[in-house]
């Protein structure tokens, strides 16, 4: 085959899945077919020449046996893992995704611990770059309580950890309405006491860090800003360490270092 077909799909787990199963049966042969996914800037890379560009759009019956292929021929871990790239902000997930699995599907369960090969090593580090971030935000998440009983956070990840997250706030506010707001991608995790959570695009809720909040809110964190402030050790202090432990980025929707700003 002399031209490369490049499968553009969409910027989603079951988008990627969709173009891998279209791209493993076409009978094109892997070394000339390319997968690529929208980046988180809504953008795709440039045209390259003598390539067939073929638009896939999503399929979830074939993204659902993608998964179950992964999960039964290759491991649970190789599955998790692959679907963390998916949510990461490497524009050549895609492609690095379908390279992984044309190796997992030879070597089996054993191809998550082949690190040696560029193609592993390279999905470990961002499935552990997006874990990592994932697990940071459990920490770092701060709501606000507003005058209709909603609990609202605001959060501006490199990855789109939003469906990694979700969990956790679920299981631990089981009986409250909150919303964790990506305004990166401009969507968001919401939860209904009693129904399960879903994630959806929703714009404009920025809003929520500074306008409708209680009085109690207000109170609650000034007295969390005092709190913070004086359990400091001034000789102590450290901010190289600090800054190590807690990066910047993550400050900005965080209460105890909102207050005296606004």
């Amino acid at each position: 085959m002399d031209n490369k077909v490049i499968y553009v799909c969409d910027n989603s787990i079951d988008g990627i899945f969709t173009a891998i199963y279209k791209a493993w049966s076409s009978g094109y042969g892997h070394a000339n077919v390319k997968l690529e996914a929208g980046c988180e800037k809504s953008s795709y890379s440039n045209y390259e020449l003598f390539s067939e560009y073929q638009t896939v759009e999503t399929d979830y019956t074939l993204s659902k046996k993608v998964s179950k292929a992964i999960i039964n021929k290759i491991s649970r871990e190789a599955y998790e893992m692959v679907c963390r790239v998916a949510l990461s902000n490497y524009e050549d997930k895609a492609d690095l995704i379908y390279r992984f699995l044309i190796l997992g599907f030879l070597a089996g369960a054993e191809v998550v611990n082949q690190l040696s090969n560029e193609v592993v090593n390279k999905v470990f580090k961002i499935n552990k770059f997006v874990n990592n971030e994932a697990h940071h935000y459990l920490g770092f998440i701060r709501f606000s309580e507003h005058g209709n009983g909603l609990l609202a956070s605001i959060i501006q990840p490199k990855n789109n950890i939003l469906s990694i997250v979700a969990p956790h706030f679920a299981d631990r506010l089981p009986g409250e309405r909150f919303v964790i707001y990506d305004s990166e991608r401009n969507s968001a995790v919401l939860h209904v006491p009693g129904k399960p959570w879903i994630i959806s695009d929703f714009d404009g809720l920025a809003d929520f860090d500074i306008d409708g909040m209680t009085c109690e809110e207000d109170e609650y964190r000034e007295l969390w800003s005092i709190f913070f402030k004086h359990i400091a050790i001034k000789e102590r202090v450290n901010l190289k360490l600090q800054r190590n432990n807690l990066p910047l980025r993550f400050r900005r929707n965080m209460t105890e270092f909102l207050v005296g700003r606004q």
